[in-house]
C-alpha cells in the first residue's frame, strides 16, 4: 500500500472536508482568509479581552452560501491560537438557545482548548486543587445566580473515581439528581449539602453554570470562553415566546446590555453578564428579511421588531421591553457586520490554491482556469464554487476531460414559524 506524506495526507483532508461542505482548522489554515476584515475585527476584540476588558460580542450576517460558516472556522483557530477556550455549536431542532440551561450542556460538552486534542475541561482541572478556589471569583458566592453550580465545582476537586465523573457530567450540563448530590457532598466533605434560599430551576438560573464553567475555564489559565455559534437564524422556527426566550438569551450571552432585570415566576433573572465569556454568531439574512422585518399583512406575519418588544413588556415589564428594542438595534447596526459577496480576484485566488491542493491530494498535474469557471458559474455562492470546482477536478483526473460546468440558482430557504421544532424540557429542581 502506497505510504502516503504528510502533506498529502493533509491536502487529502482538506479536499474532503471541503467536498463534504464542512471547513476545517486545517482548511482555514491552508486556504487564503477570504473575510480578513472580519476576522481582524474579531481579533482586535479578542485582545482587548486578554486585557481585561469584556467587549460586546458580534453577529455577522449574509446570504446562503458566502462563507459564514468558514468564517467560524477561521475565528475559531483564531481564538484557540489567542490562548482562549472554545466552543462552537450549530443550532439545530436539538440545539436552541431558548432554554439556557439545556443549551448550556450543549456548548459546555464541546469546550476545546489550545493544549489539548480532547474536548471539555478535565486536563486543565486536574492541574489545579481545591485550594485554588480562594484566589478564583468562584469563591464568590454572590458572583452567580445560584451557589450550586460553584458547589459542586468545589466537591469535583475534593472527589476522585465515578463520583468525580459525575460532579464533571454536571459540570458539563448533565444534571445529577438532588439526592445524588447531596450523598457525594457527604461522602467527600463529611457535612450535609447547603440549604438553600431557593431550590435550583433550570429556567430561573441557567446563568449560574455558564459563569462558574467561564471562570473555570480562567482558573486553568485560558484566556476566556469564547461560543461560536452557527445558523442562528433558526430562532426563527420558534413560536413567539420561543423566540423572545432566545431573544434575550442572546443578549445576555452576547453582552448587549447593562440593564438589571428583575422577573417573576420561572424566567432566568438577568443582569449584565459579569463573566469571561465572548460570543460570536452567524446569521443567515434570512432571519432579518422573514422575521425581523416581513410585515403584518397577515395574522401570521412576523414582526419581531415591532412584536417582541411587546410581548416582552406584557410579560416581563418595561425594562424587559427596553433591552428587545436594544437588542434589535445593536444586531442590525454597525456593530455587526454583513458578509458581501467576494471579489472576483479573491475568489479566483481561492480556487487557484484549490487546484494546487488537489494535485497535491491526488498525485497528478492539476491544471484549471479558475478565472473561467468562475465567469461560467457566475453570481453564486462560494460553495457553489467550490463544488464546480472539485468536481471539474474530479473528472478530469478521473477520465482526463475537460468540462463546462453550469448551475441553476440556489434558493436560499426561508425561516418559517413552526412551534413543534424545538422541544422544550421540564425544569428539574435542586
Amino acid at each position: 500500500m502506497e505510504r502516503y506524506d504528510a502533506n498529502r495526507r493533509k491536502a487529502i483532508a482538506i479536499i474532503e472536508s471541503l467536498r463534504a461542505g464542512i471547513p476545517t482548522r486545517t482548511s482555514t489554515r491552508e486556504l487564503p482568509d477570504l473575510r480578513a476584515s472580519l476576522t481582524d475585527v474579531i481579533r482586535q476584540d479578542l485582545a482587548q479581552f486578554v486585557q481585561g476588558k469584556r467587549p460586546k460580542g458580534r453577529l455577522a450576517w449574509g446570504p446562503y452560501g458566502q462563507g459564514k460558516t468558514h468564517a467560524l472556522t477561521t475565528v475559531e483557530h483564531v481564538a484557540l491560537d489567542m490562548g482562549f477556550a472554545v466552543s462552537r455549536v450549530s443550532l439545530s431542532r436539538e440545539v436552541s438557545c431558548h432554554h439556557l440551561m439545556n443549551f448550556y450542556g450543549r456548548v459546555a460538552s464541546v469546550i476545546r482548548t489550545p493544549d489539548s486534542k480532547l474536548t471539555g475541561l478535565i486536563k486543565g482541572l486536574n492541574s489545579k486543587k481545591a485550594g485554588d478556589l480562594l484566589n478564583s471569583p468562584i469563591s464568590q458566592r454572590d458572583r452567580y445566580s445560584h451557589p450550586l453550580p460553584s458547589i459542586v465545582l468545589e466537591d469535583y476537586f475534593l472527589t476522585t473515581g465515578e463520583e468525580q465523573d459525575l460532579l464533571m457530567g454536571d459540570l458539563m450540563g448533565t444534571r445529577l439528581t438532588s439526592p445524588e448530590l447531596k450523598r457525594i457532598h457527604r461522602n467527600c466533605r463529611g457535612e450535609t449539602f447547603p440549604k438553600f434560599d431557593t431550590n435550583f430551576r433550570n429556567t430561573q438560573h441557567g446563568s449560574a453554570y455558564f459563569g462558574v464553567m467561564a471562570d473555570a475555564i480562567a482558573l486553568c489559565g485560558y484566556k476566556g470562553w469564547v461560543l461560536l455559534l452557527d445558523e442562528v437564524e433558526l430562532v426563527g422556527r420558534l413560536g413567539k415566546v420561543g423566540r423572545l426566550q432566545a431573544y434575550r438569551n442572546l443578549n445576555w450571552l452576547l453582552n448587549w446590555s447593562a440593564r438589571s432585570i428583575q422577573h417573576d415566576g420561572d424566567q432566568e433573572q438577568f443582569c449584565q453578564n459579569p463573566y469571561p465569556i465572548y460570543t460570536f454568531g452567524v446569521v443567515a439574512s434570512s432571519l432579518r428579511n422573514d422575521v425581523w422585518y416581513s410585515g403584518t399583512t397577515t395574522l401570521s406575519a412576523k414582526n419581531d421588531r415591532a412584536q417582541i418588544p411587546q410581548i416582552a413588556a406584557e410579560k416581563f415589564g418595561t425594562e424587559a421591553a427596553l433591552t428587545m428594542q436594544e437588542f434589535f438595534e445593536t444586531a442590525v447596526s454597525s456593530h455587526c457586520p454583513t458578509i458581501r459577496p467576494l471579489e472576483t480576484e479573491n475568489l479566483v485566488k481561492l480556487l487557484d490554491q484549490l487546484v494546487k491542493l488537489h494535485g497535491t491530494a491526488y498525485g497528478w498535474n492539476a491544471q484549471m482556469n479558475a478565472s473561467k469557471l468562475v465567469k461560467t458559474v457566475g453570481s453564486q455562492p462560494i460553495r457553489t464554487h467550490i463544488r464546480a470546482t472539485l468536481e471539474a477536478l474530479d473528472i478530469a483526473y478521473l477520465y482526463n476531460e475537460t468540462i463546462e460546468l453550469g448551475v441553476t440558482d440556489l434558493v436560499e430557504a426561508s425561516v418559517r414559524e413552526e412551534e413543534g421544532f424545538f422541544t422544550i424540557e421540564e425544569a428539574v429542581d435542586v
